[in-house]
């Protein structure tokens, strides 16, 4: 296990285009993601956890997402990662999520009718390492739904990483979207400043723990010195067989460097624009390199979601210049046949990087097999969202030290 020895920092330069300088850099850490090899696509729970995580649930009407009520199915939880919290450390199936900040897991409380023990959930007393402390936790999110609990610290261990006093939210409490995920809880990669766990006596904590309290992950590898840059880059699968299946397989997170052997070409570095979330700007819309969809906007680039979602009114421009319709009871479809050559491109940073038409096309529509969800799906809200659907045809580095975030097309197996 890495412990907590520092570790020399090497320079990645951060503009708007530039060359990779760091390669498989010495002391650099991979972390693998796993697909969930009972993974079913369930496009409107995923557009659905979405609103509700950035809290545009309610602001939502049902002519734009569709009047069929919306139920969160086992396993349409895509990719995860294994993570050991205590010592001796108990395993959870973690989110990677840098769509938000901190770090949960449920705790032995965790009852709601039986439900949470679906899950694998954390016993303090089987710890000879954790502090439980008294100070409350909660994250509430649009639609009323919530996670809550108290907060502990405690020993993390992910890959070759340990990272002693770890801030760690217990939850007692999950609303039902939560217990029915394959995922036991989140591993937030957002920033800081995103966190909803604020210890009340942060003194007094790190006096019961007799060191340095950390509150998110990221703070703490970094304030640490635990990888050899302040980078991490994420894969999910080249798509084209690699891994378990042909929508993408197993994945990784590098942190410390990036892995060349995962993209064609330069990464091209864009500027972060919000200091809360992994943001850049996008100047531009295509279908297949041609035309202008007149669509730009702030867009997170987040792995804890699924779909690309954008503003009602650009859903619509892209859905339609796709050959997608709404429908009352679904929400956007689009015939399973549709043509799935070619590519939906964004400008960004005065580069083009692409989704392939075949991975907006989702799974079936029950009762209606000739048509299948769009990947493309709407928020009441002005900010775009880039989740995996983007992220699998896109390598993305995010640097923390230069608030930038690097994209390069993915290196595919198969043409």
């Amino acid at each position: 296990m890495r412990l907590l020895n520092a570790i020399g920092c090497c320079t990645l330069i951060a503009s708007t285009s530039c060359l990779v300088v760091i390669t498989a850099a010495a002391g650099a850490i991979k972390v693998p993601i796993h697909k969930n090899t009972h993974y079913r696509q369930n496009t409107r729970a995923r557009a659905y956890k979405t609103l509700k995580k950035y809290g545009h649930h309610r602001r939502l009407s049902p002519r734009d997402f569709g009047r069929q009520p919306v139920t969160d199915v086992e396993n349409d939880v895509e990719y995860y990662g294994v993570v050991g919290i205590g010592t001796p450390p108990q395993m959870f199936k973690l989110d990677m999520d840098t769509g938000s900040s901190d770090l949960w897991i449920p705790s032995m409380k965790c009852d709601h009718d039986g439900k949470c023990s679906r899950h694998s959930r954390f016993d303090p007393s089987l710890s000879s390492t954790v502090t439980e402390l008294k100070t409350p936790w909660k994250i509430a999110y649009g639609d009323g739904s919530t996670v809550s609990g108290h907060l502990a610290v405690d020993r993390l261990e992910f890959s070759e990483i340990t990272i002693e006093n770890q801030l760690i939210g217990l939850a007692d409490r999950e609303s039902s979207s939560f217990l029915e995920d394959v995922v036991d809880g989140v591993f937030g990669l957002g920033f800081p400043s995103l966190s909803a766990m604020v210890l009340e006596d942060q003194k007094d904590a790190e006096a019961k723990v007799q060191g340095p309290i950390s509150n998110t992950v990221l703070s703490s590898i970094l304030s640490h010195e635990l990888i050899p840059a302040p980078v991490f880059g994420v894969w999910l699968g080249n798509g084209d067989g690699e891994g378990s299946d042909a929508n993408g397989g197993d994945g990784e997170f590098i942190f410390g460097s990036i892995d060349t052997s995962r993209f064609e070409g330069e990464l091209t570095f864009l500027p972060i624009t919000h200091s809360r979330y992994w943001q850049v700007q996008v100047d531009g819309v295509q279908l297949d390199g041609i035309g202008d969809l007149s669509i730009k906007g702030d867009t997170i680039i987040d792995t804890g979601t699924t779909l690309l979602v954008f503003p009602i009114a650009q859903a619509k421009k892209i859905n339609k210049a796709i050959g997608a319709k709404s429908d009352p009871w679904e929400g956007w479809i689009l015939p399973c046949d549709s043509n799935q050559e070619g590519s939906l491109d964004f400008w960004m940073g005065g580069k083009m990087f692409s989704v392939r038409r075949k991975d907006l096309v989702r799974e079936k529509v029950p009762q209606k097999e000739e048509w299948c969800y769009s990947a493309v799906t709407t928020t009441p809200g002005d900010t775009i969202i880039f989740g995996d659907v983007f992220i699998r045809n896109n390598y993305c580095v995010f640097d923390v030290e230069h608030m930038t975030i690097g994209i390069a097309p993915v290196k595919r197996r198969l043409l």
